[in-house]
């Protein structure tokens, strides 16, 4: 099954590990089997305080479409097992022309970017680096399609 629902990942930087590189281009290539999907890699100031969040928060807000629903990464957002993930994730493939999850770089999400998001999303009780997260949502995206679809990778 295919659906018209474009589907995006923003985060700050590059990604810098040559393993989660792979394992982005291996998940990317699957999900854009089931939907329109793509990584972006936003170019953001280096530094180490609270103006490199809030310059990170506009750059991805500028990137943000008209009437995009925002899923942004947040370890006090709500929690999913992967079917209950499935069943929201395939609501938002029918109903949403785009669906744009934000990650936020290691010092988290700027406050307007939590605000501008309609859910906040916790993948785990435990902290993540930003390029584990993305793997890891990577994965939960792969399995929620693959669910959705009645294909027999998740078990």
């Amino acid at each position: 099954m295919r659906w018209p629902t474009r589907v995006r990942l923003i985060l700050p930087g590059k990604i810098k590990f040559p393993f989660v590189k792979e394992g982005a281009s291996f998940y990317q290539k699957r999900l854009n089997h089931y939907f329109p999907f793509g990584i972006e890699e936003k170019k953001v100031p280096k530094g180490k305080d609270q103006a490199v969040k809030e310059k990170e928060g506009e750059i991805m807000l500028k990137a943000l479409g008209a009437g995009s629903y925002v899923i942004a990464l947040d370890e006090r957002g709500k929690s999913f097992d992967s079917l209950s993930f499935a069943r929201f994730f395939q609501d938002l493939l029918e109903k949403e022309r785009e669906i744009v999850f934000l990650i936020g770089g290691p010092f988290g999400l700027s406050e307007k970017a939590l605000r501008a998001a309609r859910l906040r999303l916790s993948l785990s009780n435990f902290t993540l680096g930003h390029e584990i997260a993305l793997l890891v949502l990577l994965e939960q995206l792969y399995r929620a399609a693959s669910i959705i679809s009645g294909e027999p990778y998740h078990k």
